[in-house]
């Protein structure tokens, strides 16, 4: 695989991943009644990635 196709396959997993975080996020506030902050505290969700998932969420609700 070159590297252009690796970058591509990469970035690829990586959206799936968060897309698949942001859906755990969106279900644990949903059925344990919890703020978004709760939520991705029960995830470990890193400081640096909850803006992100703020404003993804933000775009849904």
């Amino acid at each position: 695989m070159d590297n252009f196709s690796k970058q591509i396959y990469e970035t690829g997993i990586n959206d799936g991943k968060a897309k698949g975080k942001a859906e755990s996020i969106k279900n644990l506030m949903s059925t344990m009644n919890v703020s978004i902050d709760q939520a991705m505290d029960i995830l470990k969700t890193l400081p640096e990635e909850r803006q992100y998932f703020k404003d993804l969420l933000a775009k849904e609700l």
